[in-house]
């Protein structure tokens, strides 16, 4: 989809203080040596359990986005929060909370579930709303924590050392420092089982049990002979398929990219899953920084692209292409270009 008068008005990020190196993990039996040396993370940022919830989070980063956007509570006509993790209760809505701790006023709310897709699937949903609605805005929050005893950051999936934190972004119709130039979405739910597991369960938590997205992985690649390269191939047609269609409704392609935004996930994930196929440089990026981090579920990306424009030197013209892949499975990319350097740019 090729968008015109959309534009990113604001961006902001919340990440806790209390940082858990790998080093520390490994000492205390968490971790190994050899996951830390192929992964390359060296550490996650831990949120406290009685103030740092995810929607604590999220909302900070939405007020922070919110402030620099130049837009009033009025013109906020939706609210979008997307997670992954438990949001400190059940049976609630998380969206209300951010709406009311953020923003405020009387626009929709919604969340989105779609694994570590889920921000970038509620920036364009959200989009959607603004280009039908002129005159409007939006607020697209992502947050999401990781705790023991139901949540092992540091075992429960393979290649992955998730860490705490949040992002948010402002869409609007009207004017921002950026210009959203093209989305697309790609889904091939026939991947859903990978994550599920082989038993349905009456409530989260079940039986007092840590999630184990490793075994579930195991389970189902043993159903099949090959399925593992199957589906790698599944995978990696889908992302040429998203990255692709991106491409050719921005009218441009690979070698006009200036930034790529993506996971804080394992080293072999991003070469193979990203720099290898797609000819991109780790210089284009903000990994090195983001290993620090960890992969913050729903909340990566929002936060990866707040720290490239806060950080890193921009021009008009320059085009960021940001690509996401959650559970079910489904893959979204972006193709941004900058206007101008926003005045919280401490790279200018």
């Amino acid at each position: 989809m090729r968008w015109d008068n959309l534009y990113l008005a604001g961006l902001g990020a919340y990440l806790p203080e209390a940082v858990e190196t790998a080093e520390q993990a490994i000492e205390a039996g968490r971790y190994t040596l050899d996951e830390h040396l192929a992964n390359g993370i060296r550490g996650v940022h831990v949120a406290r359990l009685e103030d740092e919830s995810p929607v604590q989070m999220a909302s900070a980063a939405a007020r922070q986005a919110f402030e620099r956007s130049g837009h009033t509570t009025d013109e906020i006509g939706l609210v979008v929060h997307g997670h992954n993790s438990h949001q400190g209760q059940e049976f609630w809505t998380p969206a209300s909370y951010v709406q009311n701790n953020s923003v405020g006023g009387n626009g929709a709310t919604a969340e989105i579930r779609q694994g570590s897709n889920s921000g970038l699937a509620a920036f364009e949903l959200a989009a959607s709303w603004v280009a039908a609605r002129t005159d409007t805005a939006a607020l697209v929050s992502a947050g999401d924590s990781f705790h023991l005893p139901y949540f092992d950051r540091w075992n429960t999936d393979d290649q992955q050392v998730f860490g705490d934190g949040a992002g948010a972004l402002i869409l609007s119709s009207r004017t921002g420092f950026a210009k959203v130039v093209a989305s697309a979405s790609f889904s091939d739910s026939t991947l859903e089982p990978i994550y599920r597991g082989g038993a349905w369960t009456t409530g989260p938590f079940a039986e007092g049990k840590t999630v184990s997205l490793r075994a579930r992985k195991r389970a189902y690649l043993q159903t099949g002979e090959n399925l593992y390269e199957e589906t790698v191939e599944r995978m990696t047609k889908s992302l040429f398929a998203v990255v692709g269609q991106v491409f050719e409704d921005a009218g441009t392609d690979i070698s006009k990219i200036k930034y790529l935004i993506h996971a804080n996930t394992g080293q072999t994930i991003v070469d193979w899953g990203f720099y290898h196929p797609l000819g991109v440089d780790v210089s284009q990026t903000v990994y090195d920084w983001g290993r620090d981090y960890g992969h913050m579920g729903a909340a990566d990306h929002l936060v990866n692209l707040n720290h490239l424009v806060e950080t890193r030197p921009l021009s008009p013209g320059d085009k960021v292409l940001t690509i996401g892949v959650g559970t079910g499975f489904m893959w979204t990319a972006f193709i941004i270009e900058i206007l101008e350097t926003p005045s919280w740019n401490t790279a200018s």
